[in-house]
């Protein structure tokens, strides 16, 4: 006679369900997604520098005054400049990091200065609140921006001011 076959026996299928401590219990979990934030922020940011260094020509093509806003490559360029600032700008504002927010908008203060744009200069500039890159724009802009010891803000010069003016 043969013997009864026997039956493989399976565990239950079993479903994980993560829950929302259990980071804390794994050592260094918390970490690990800690650095992934900052790899993508960095990342972020050098997508802001590399936005602004695509469209440099056209920045300086704008500041330079080289071509009138009425002539049909003015016109191309100065919507090229303004297409970069605005992607530029809105990658910028949506980091939450600090340093990695104000190195971006640092690159897209450049990028207007370029382009002799103080409006927008003028509104990064006052944004900008890691003391390393004010410093900076005051050392590379002395003319225009000067930090208030009041409140260790950027603030404009009037020479910034009448650039308003002037364009």
């Amino acid at each position: 006679m043969l013997a009864p076959r026997a039956t493989i026996c399976r565990p239950p299928r079993w479903q994980f369900v993560p829950q929302a401590n259990m980071l804390e219990l794994v050592p260094g979990a918390q970490m690990a997604e800690e650095e992934q934030w900052l790899k993508e922020e960095g990342d972020l940011s050098a997508k802001v520098r590399t936005i602004c260094q695509i469209y440099n020509g056209s920045a300086e093509s704008v500041g330079s005054g080289e071509f009138s806003k009425d002539d049909e490559i003015g016109q191309y360029e100065t919507n090229r400049y303004e297409k970069g600032r605005k992607q530029a700008l809105e990658i910028a504002i949506r980091l939450k990091d600090d340093f990695y927010r104000d190195a971006a908008l640092h690159a897209a203060f450049d990028f207007c200065m370029k382009a002799k744009d103080m409006q927008f200069a003028t509104i990064i500039a006052e944004a900008i609140t890691v003391e390393m890159i004010q410093d900076k724009i005051v050392e590379e802009y002395p003319q225009y921006f000067l930090i208030d010891q009041r409140d260790g803000r950027i603030h404009p010069t009037t020479a910034a001011s009448l650039g308003y003016f002037l364009k």
